[in-house]
């Protein structure tokens, strides 16, 4: 009998360890969480990034600082995005002779695609690739379109989330400090 008795409590020392060998890692990522970071917002910093164009050249925000700058999130398969790019390749045009920069940033895209769909669209302004969605996770947007406008600091002026419309665009550039 006395062999017998010691089962239960083996058996609930097992599984008391392998519950605890189970647990661990899961404790152990909810120790220290990580800190929430919020979506940017009007008003706030522009997040910084390091992307490349297509042709190769450095596109940070601080190759853009000191003038506003209207920067466009779109896809080459995206239909809205193609339906606004014509007024975003005239808010490219215009931009020159007003003082402010446009900037394309391709996301869940292809660089052959984009290269392809900039040269039928005819675009007008930079486009960079953010091949692995860093920059579109920094931003906090789930699909394109979408334009940010910042000023000449390199503060968020306004956003829009989905298609622009010209109204919406002449709107958002007097924020940054450009009449348009």
């Amino acid at each position: 009998m006395h062999r017998h008795s010691l089962w239960p409590g083996l058996l609930l020392m097992s599984c008391a360890f392998v519950f605890a060998l189970l647990a661990a890692p899961a404790w152990a990522q909810h120790v220290h969480p990580a800190p929430q970071i919020s979506a940017p917002v009007v008003g706030a910093a522009a997040v910084p990034f390091d992307l490349k164009t297509l042709d190769g050249k450095a596109a940070g925000l601080e190759t853009f600082r000191g003038k506003p700058l209207v920067m466009n999130f779109f896809a080459s398969w995206c239909d809205p995005c193609r339906e606004e790019m014509p007024l975003i390749n005239e808010l490219a045009a215009k931009g020159a002779k007003q003082g402010y920069n446009v900037l394309g940033i391709a996301v869940e895209d292809t660089r052959a695609a984009v290269t392809e769909f900039a040269k039928e669209a005819k675009l007008l302004f930079p486009i960079a690739l953010d091949l692995n969605s860093t920059v579109k996770r920094g931003y906090r947007i789930f699909g394109p379109p979408a334009t940010f406008f910042f000023d000449a600091q390199g503060m968020i002026r306004d956003v829009v989330l989905g298609p622009i419309t010209p109204e919406r665009a002449k709107a958002a550039l007097k924020k940054t400090g450009v009449d348009r």
